[in-house]
């Protein structure tokens, strides 16, 4: 996978900007395979991250009760390897998730020794989700954790102004119609925040074609990923996660190709 080797370069140049580059990574796409996806196999993804710069995951898991076992398997990798990990629960995928499932797993793993800390609390995330804000407070008091949510359907002040979180997440990583991506959604953010940690997104396009989930378009993305590390350097992002690791559905990965993975594309998905 070329993007890697340039992500390499890039990151020489950006690494002092941001206190920390993750990459989303789609759990969902290694919980059912077969045979399963081993713990050598989350060691090979980790080195290929590691080489890069990249300092953790952050695991996107659906409310669908098939990430256990690769999250323990995960997480082994990870504490052999001294790479990091966080939680992004997946709001829209399939659901929201109940309080207290957030609850318990934040509080099974935060211990780890993989599990990404950020001023002595545990980081979490999440895609989407905002319906669901009210429970925050709630999580944030039996877990301890910082919570940095994607809330992007709200807009910048929009999610801020729902109260409960530390840092916001901007899911606003592709330019609209046939422009350039500007800096813009991120300075928004930045306002918004009044000196609360951002998390940027930078990635290197969008294309997906599934017509049984409904999608497809096209997001122009031709010298996105020089030009977006480039406006990483100028905004100085508190944090900044690349979009994404192996989503293959939305083309937007940067992980080498894994055809057991792939099972999206098959004829029973659409």
């Amino acid at each position: 996978m070329l993007l890697l080797p340039v992500l390499v370069a890039l990151m020489s140049a950006c690494r002092v900007q941001a206190k920390a580059v993750f990459a989303h990574y789609i759990v969902g796409n290694v919980a059912t395979l077969t045979p399963s996806y081993s713990t050598a196999d989350w060691q090979k993804d980790i080195r290929s991250a590691q080489s890069a710069h990249i300092d953790a995951f952050a695991l996107n898991i659906a409310n669908d009760g098939r990430y256990g076992a690769q999250l323990a398997n995960a997480f082994s990798a990870a504490n052999t390897l001294g790479f990091k990990l966080f939680f992004s629960f997946d709001y829209a995928a399939q659901g929201a998730f109940s309080q207290q499932v957030v609850i318990d797993l934040i509080n099974q793993y935060k211990g780890n020794g993989a599990y990404y800390q950020y001023n002595g609390k545990a980081f979490v995330s999440t895609f989407e989700g905002p319906g669901n804000s009210g429970d925050r407070t709630t999580i944030k008091s039996q877990t301890g954790c910082f919570f940095i949510p994607d809330w992007s359907s709200l807009g910048a002040q929009g999610a801020i102004n729902r109260g409960v979180a530390d840092g916001l997440f901007s899911w606003e990583a592709w330019p609209v119609g046939p422009n350039d991506m500007t800096t813009q959604p991120d300075v928004s953010y930045k306002n918004a925040l009044a000196g609360k940690p951002y998390m940027m997104p930078v990635s290197p396009w969008f294309y997906t074609n599934l017509p049984g989930y409904s999608k497809n378009w096209l997001w122009r993305g031709d010298d996105m990923w020089y030009d977006r590390w480039q406006q990483v350097m100028s905004i100085q992002p508190d944090f900044v996660e690349i979009l994404t690791w192996n989503d293959w559905g939305e083309s937007h990965y940067i992980a080498d190709l894994d055809t057991r993975q792939f099972g999206l594309f098959g004829a029973d998905a659409g």
